[in-house]
């Protein structure tokens, strides 16, 4: 006999997915931190109607991302997937008022202004990757034939999907934080919050290691080679001395 409380509350999904995270879910809660800490400061230089876009927008994203590692966590990849695909929106949206600040202020007071999907692509990329990346997560969302190879009633833990997943969550969190760094030129915004600052270096620095670190996960042989063209021997030695990786 089934017992779906059960399967939806076993918890050794999430047992083996924080051990294989190890250090990473940390990083991932001191970004997704920052990205709160920084979205709650008002600026003065900011105009006001860019900074209740901008508040809301965020604000928003945040609980998209956060959704989105819940569900992987507990073994809901194709629930992780659509809960992306949503975050990206937002960030993508982000991202077209920081090229078009003019925008907002009928985005906020009509609040009919509608930026439609591929508007918020071209914006970001003049709709390259992310319309790639939009085209692939809607077959998960439009609940295409593509989106139920894995479908586990329950959930179920997979080291190679987790990292996949949870790389393409720490890179749009390093992209957020990169576009607060355009808002901040973007006005001019002069930061007297020593914390913040000392915040974002810790943030970056540790989402960029992240970052490495679940790419070397998936394929190090094409991430050692990337790294040694930056010139990153550094990284290099710590990965290949905190992992073994079985050909």
């Amino acid at each position: 006999m089934i017992n779906i409380k059960d399967r939806f509350y076993d918890n050794t999904k999430e047992i083996s997915f924080l051990n294989h995270l190890n250090d990473r879910d940390d990083t991932f809660w001191q970004a997704l931190n920052y990205l709160a800490v920084f979205n709650e400061e008002k600026f003065t230089e900011e105009n006001i109607y860019f900074h209740h876009a901008r508040y809301f927008i965020t604000s928003r994203l945040i609980n998209h991302i956060m959704a989105s590692y819940q569900m992987l966590k507990i073994g809901l990849e194709d629930e992780s997937l659509i809960m992306l695909r949503q975050a990206l929106e937002l960030s993508w949206l982000l991202k077209y008022f920081i090229k078009n600040p003019l925008k907002a202020e009928n985005w906020v007071i009509k609040k009919k202004l509608k930026i439609t999907p591929l508007e918020r692509r071209i914006a970001t990329d003049n709709n390259s990757t992310s319309g790639r990346i939009y085209a692939e997560l809607s077959d998960v969302v439009h609940s295409n034939r593509n989106s139920i190879w894995g479908s586990c009633i329950g959930g179920m833990y997979n080291s190679w999907i987790s990292d996949k997943l949870f790389g393409q969550l720490v890179i749009l969190i390093n992209n957020v934080i990169e576009y607060f760094e355009e808002i901040v030129l973007l006005f001019d915004i002069s930061i007297s919050n020593h914390e913040l600052i000392k915040m974002k270096e810790e943030a970056t620095n540790n989402i960029g290691y992240a970052i490495y670190e679940t790419s070397y996960l998936l394929d190090s042989e094409s991430t050692i080679n990337k790294l040694k063209e930056l010139g990153e021997d550094d990284v290099i030695r710590y990965l290949e001395e905190s992992y073994e990786i079985i050909e």
